[in-house]
C-alpha cells in the first residue's frame, strides 16, 4: 500500500515532525467512508449469469448430499442468503463465495471458472453411470454433456420402490418427462398425473412438481429440462 509523508511545522518554526498516513486514514480525516472490504465486493461470476452460477452451486451442494442448513453450519453463511444465490435472486460477494466454496470443500475459483465447451459432444453409453447424483430419494444420471451455448439438459432419473414423494422441486424454464419403465406419479402444483411406460408429460418447471413411484418395481424416467441443470 502506498504511503505519503505529511510535514507538520510549528507557527514559530520549531520542531518539524513526520506523520505517515494511508488511504484509509486519509479518508477518515476528510470525513469520507473508507473503501469497502474486499470480502464485501461483488464476486466475478466468470462466464456464468447469476442464474447459472446459482444452479451450479445448488447442484454441487446436492451432489454432496448437503442441505442448505448443512452449508450454513459448515460455511458460516445464512441458509436464506444461499437460497437466494441458488435461485439467481442475489449475486454473491467475494466473501460469500469463499464461505460457500469452503463448505463445499472447493476452491472459490472452481465455482466461477469458465469451462471451455465443445461445439459437438458425444456421450458414450459407458459414461452413463460414471457420475450418478443422489437428489432426494432419486438417482439422477446426466445423459448429455453441455456444448457451447447449450440450454437443454437430459437426464435419466431412477425412482426406487416407495410410495413416498422421492423428489420435489421447481426451477426456471420447462421440463419434459417420459417413462421408460414402471409406473410414476408426477404432481404439478398438487395435481397428480399417473404415467406408465411410454407416457410423457410436459410442463412449466416454475410450478412446484414432485415424483413418486406407484409400482412394485423401480421407475426409470427420461427427463429433459431447459435451461439445463448445472450438474
Amino acid at each position: 500500500m502506498s504511503e505519503r509523508e505529511v510535514v507538520h511545522g510549528s507557527r514559530t518554526g520549531g520542531r518539524t515532525g513526520r506523520e505517515t498516513t494511508t488511504p484509509a486514514t486519509d479518508a477518515a480525516a476528510r470525513g469520507t467512508p473508507s473503501p469497502a472490504p474486499v470480502a464485501d465486493a461483488p464476486a466475478d461470476p466468470g462466464g456464468y449469469s447469476p442464474a447459472e452460477l446459482g444452479r451450479r452451486i445448488k447442484m454441487l451442494r446436492i451432489g454432496r448430499g448437503m442441505t442448505l442448513k448443512d452449508l450454513e453450519e459448515r460455511g458460516g453463511i445464512s441458509a436464506t442468503h444461499v437460497s437466494e444465490i441458488e435461485r439467481g435472486k442475489a449475486s454473491p460477494t467475494v466473501g460469500a463465495l469463499g464461505r460457500i466454496a469452503t463448505a463445499l470443500g472447493l476452491r472459490p475459483a472452481t465455482l466461477v471458472e469458465a469451462q471451455p465447451l465443445p461445439v459437438v459432444c458425444v456421450h458414450r453409453a459407458s459414461d452413463a453411470d460414471a457420475y450418478p447424483l443422489q437428489w432426494g430419494g432419486a438417482t439422477i444420471v446426466p445423459l448429455a454433456d453441455p456444448t457451447q451455448d447449450s440450454e437443454l439438459g437430459l437426464h435419466r432419473v431412477t425412482l426406487p420402490i416407495s410410495r413416498d414423494v422421492l423428489l420435489e422441486h421447481h426451477h426456471d424454464g420447462e421440463e419434459w418427462v417420459t417413462v421408460l419403465a414402471g409406473v410414476a406419479e408426477i404432481r404439478v402444483e398438487g395435481r397428480p398425473y399417473v404415467l406408465r411406460e411410454g407416457d410423457s408429460l410436459h410442463f412449466r418447471a416454475t410450478h412446484p412438481h414432485s415424483y413418486a413411484n406407484l409400482g412394485s418395481a423401480p421407475v426409470t424416467l427420461l427427463v429433459a429440462s431447459r435451461p439445463r441443470l448445472a450438474l
